[in-house]
C-alpha cells in the first residue's frame, strides 16, 4: 500500500503533497530516457491528440522538454489550474484514489520506465502520470468531469458495504475510467482524436488506436467490457464533446440510486 493510507486526505498540506520526492535523485539515464519517451509520442500524437491536450502541452512546454521537477510543476498546476500534483508509491487503494480526484489533487508516480517499455508500459510511472494526463487538466470542463466523477465514485463506494457486490462496481468503475480518462476519444470537426491519458503517452497505443478504430460510446457496454492495462486496448470509445461524459454520470446515479448533488 502506498504512504497515502497514513494520511488525511481532507486535511492534506502542500508541505506533504511531495513528501519524500527529491529531483536529485533521477539519474542521467532517467532524463536519457524521458526525452526519448517525449519525442516518440510527439511524433505518434500527430493528428491523434485533442484540442485541450495540444493546448495544454503548450501551456506546459517548458515543463516537458525534459523530465520535470514536480516541485515546479506542481506551483504551475496549482496556479493556473487548482490542481495540485502528489507524489505517490504503489497502488492506491481504490478510495483513496477517487477521494484524492475529488479533492482536485492528482497522484503522480515518480519513476520513469525502462528502455524495454519505452512503448508502452502496462504499470502508471511518471511519464504516463504527467505527459499523459495533466495537459488535459487545464481544459475546464475535463477538470471538471474528473473531480466530478471521482466524487460520485467516491461516494457510491463509502456507503456500499465490502462483498461481491462492491467488487462488481470497482470492476465497473475501472472500467469506466480505463476507456474515459485512459483510452477515450473525442470528436473534433468530425475527426476522432484522443483524450485518453494512455493513448496520449505511448506510441505503440496510439498505433494499437489506429489499427483497431473505435465505436460510440456506451456506458453499458463499458461496464461490460473487459480490459487489462497489461496491454493495449482492446476496444476505444468515442464521445461527440465532453458533456457525453457529464450525460453517462446522470446514468450512473440513477443506476446507482444516488440522489444527492455531486456539484
Amino acid at each position: 500500500m502506498s504512504r497515502i493510507t497514513n494520511l488525511n486526505i481532507d486535511e492534506i498540506k502542500d508541505s506533504e503533497l511531495l513528501q519524500g520526492f527529491d529531483f536529485n535523485n533521477y539519474d542521467e539515464g532517467d532524463h536519457e530516457r524521458w526525452k526519448t519517451l517525449l519525442a516518440g509520442v510527439t511524433t505518434a500524437q500527430d493528428g491523434i491528440s485533442c484540442n485541450s491536450y495540444s493546448k495544454g502541452m503548450s501551456l506546459l512546454g517548458e515543463n516537458f522538454s525534459d523530465l520535470p521537477d514536480l516541485s515546479e510543476l506542481n506551483n504551475k498546476m496549482e496556479q493556473q489550474t487548482g490542481w495540485r500534483v502528489m507524489a505517490v508509491n504503489g497502488i492506491l487503494p481504490c478510495e483513496d484514489f477517487y477521494k484524492l480526484l475529488s479533492r482536485k489533487i492528482f497522484p503522480s508516480a515518480t519513476f520513469v520506465r525502462d528502455w524495454h517499455s519505452t512503448a508502452f508500459t502496462g504499470y502508471p510511472d511518471l511519464f504516463h502520470d504527467v505527459v499523459g494526463h495533466l495537459p488535459l487538466f487545464f481544459d475546464p470542463k475535463f477538470s471538471e468531469f474528473v473531480q466530478k466523477s471521482s466524487q460520485l465514485i467516491y461516494n457510491i463506494l463509502i456507503k456500499t458495504p465490502e462483498g461481491a457486490e462492491k467488487e462488481k462496481m470497482i470492476q465497473n468503475f475501472s472500467r469506466y475510467g480505463w476507456f474515459t480518462w485512459e483510452a477515450g476519444l473525442i470528436k473534433e470537426n468530425g475527426e476522432a482524436k484522443a483524450y485518453g491519458g494512455a493513448i496520449l503517452s505511448s506510441s505503440g497505443e496510439t498505433q494499437n488506436l489506429k489499427d483497431r478504430g473505435y465505436e460510440k460510446f456506451d456506458l453499458l457496454e463499458v461496464f461490460n467490457t473487459a480490459y487489462t492495462d497489461k496491454e493495449y486496448s482492446c476496444k476505444y470509445f468515442i464521445v461527440d464533446s465532453y458533456d457525453d461524459l457529464f450525460a453517462s454520470l446522470d446514468i450512473i446515479k440513477t443506476q446507482y440510486n444516488i440522489q444527492d448533488s455531486i456539484h
